[in-house]
């Protein structure tokens, strides 16, 4: 019983730090690639690295919004089971 009453508090909170997890892990990666172009401001020209950079920061944002709506279904998904199991009588 005790365990139950456990588990019922432990599994949206994982969830939820899952969920956060995964959506600060692509802003740090999205901050750590912008960062990068002032470093290489004065070569950026020659290079082209700041036009990389970019181009690689808007396809990696719209990964992340793809990403973000997928935590967001898989975190629905595994709450509305978690509750279901929670209400619905033992067979």
């Amino acid at each position: 019983l005790m365990l139950e009453m456990i588990s019922t508090f432990v599994k949206p909170f994982s969830l939820c730090v899952r969920l956060f997890a995964n959506m600060l892990a692509g802003h740090l990666v999205l901050g750590a690639l912008v960062g990068l172009v002032p470093l290489t401001a004065g070569i950026a020209w020659m290079l082209g690295i700041s036009t990389a950079v970019v181009l690689g920061s808007v396809a990696i944002c719209l990964m992340e919004g793809f990403e973000a709506f997928l935590q967001a279904y898989i975190f629905l998904f595994f709450t509305t089971l978690f509750i279901g199991a929670a209400v619905a009588p033992e067979h």
